[in-house]
Parts: structure tokens; sequence; C-alpha cells
């Protein structure tokens, strides 16, 4: 594949967090699956690499892929100008939905004055402390999710607004989508350790011809559509 230069007998640790339908998720056979998987898979396969997977709570990508735990992490990981100061990405390769809702019961106060669970480490947690809105940070989004239903918070912030899991649990606890507000991002993306130059190349070149040859739209459309 013309532009793709890495080649290493070493496999590439690819660590992801799985809770989000359907960028990346655990099947029911206990696989991690969807639209980011696949297309991590195919990059591995135009670029000859050996890649194995590693599950980690979302707040442990980034730092992970600095210290060198990964070699590149991928999650539904939305590109900000904070982000790109702390780890290379590679070109984006899906977009996002700038309007972001917060679920909660229904007359719920707004989020100024609201306490807003939040999962750490999300574009989210960084809008609410920009902010300066009151909030209490989870390591995952049960936890989250948990702290909602139990009382211990009035309203919720993520990546809610387009997945049925999250409707699902919003209609069995008698809870709404109750406010919205814009998170803006580049898109996204995935990060590896800053001034991994040849990787980042070899990862972008996958992504060129993927996205070339209709395979980006493909999985586009089986995964989103």
């Amino acid at each position: 594949m013309t532009g793709i230069i890495l080649a290493t007998t070493d496999p590439i640790i690819v660590g992801t967090d799985a809770p989000f339908p359907q960028y990346t998720y655990i099947d029911d056979a206990g696989q991690i699956t969807g639209f980011e998987r696949d297309l991590m898979d195919e990059i591995c396969h135009r670029a000859v690499m050996t890649c194995s997977w590693e599950l980690a709570n979302f707040d442990q990508l980034l730092p992970g892929v600095m210290s060198g735990q990964f070699d590149v992490v991928l999650g539904g990981i939305a590109v900000t100008d904070e982000r790109r100061a702390l780890v290379d990405f590679t070109q984006t390769y899906h977009g996002t939905d700038p309007e972001e809702w917060y679920i909660g019961a229904p007359g719920a106060p707004g989020p100024a004055a609201a306490l807003t669970a939040v999962q750490s480490g999300t574009v989210q947690e960084a809008h609410l402390r920009d902010m300066g809105y009151r909030h209490l940070s989870f390591s995952t989004e049960p936890e989250v999710l948990e702290a909602l239903i139990s009382g211990k918070v009035d309203l919720a912030l993520g990546p809610f607004q387009t997945r049925a899991d999250i409707r699902d649990f919003v209609a069995e606890h008698g809870l709404d989508y109750v406010y919205s507000e814009l998170i803006l991002d580049d898109g996204v993306g995935m990060a590896v350790c800053k001034g991994n130059a040849e990787l980042l190349a070899t990862l972008n070149s996958a992504l060129d011809a993927i996205r070339s040859d209709g395979t980006l739209a493909s999985l586009e459309n089986r995964w989103f559509e």
C-alpha cells in the first residue's frame, strides 16, 4: 500500500474504552466491536501490523498513550486544542454533533444551578469545568448514570443523544433529555504519543487509502445509518 511505511514485528497496542455504541463496545460474545474496531482492524491489515487490543477507562487513554502504555488510542475521542497540546492526532475520520444533551428528571434545575455527573477525561467534563458549573466526575459511564438515578446529582452530561441504549435508560427511569448546549470539537481521531511520527504517518496513510476507496464510507453506513 503506497505511503504505508511502518514495518515491525512488535505488536501495536491499541487502547480503548468500550461502553459507547456504535464507536466501540463489548458485544454479547465479550468481544470489542463497533465502527472503530472495524476501522482499526482494516488499518492494521493494510499496514501489515499486528495489533493487540487493551481496555481502559476513558480517562486513562490519553495518559496511557503519553506514557507508552499504548501505541495508539481510540474510542470516540474528540479532537480539541486542549488535547492536541498533549498528544498527536491522526486526521479525523468521523464528525460529531456539537449539540450535547443533559439527561435528568423533568423539571430538574438547569446546568448553571444543578450538580451534574460526567465521565472524567471527556470533552463534556472540560465543558463543565470551563463553564464553571458544579459537577462530579466519575471514571466510567455506568457510574455517571448510577449517580443520576440514585439522586446524588441533578443531571448527567455525556454523548447521549444518538444512542438507543441511553434512550432506553431514560425511558426506564422516567427521565428526559432536559437541556442542551453546544460543545465544539474538530471531529473524532486516533491519538499517538507526541513525536511518534512514523506510526502517525502509517495511520494517516492507511486512513487516506480507506477514505479514497470507499471503505470508510461503507463502515460509516454500516454503523451509523
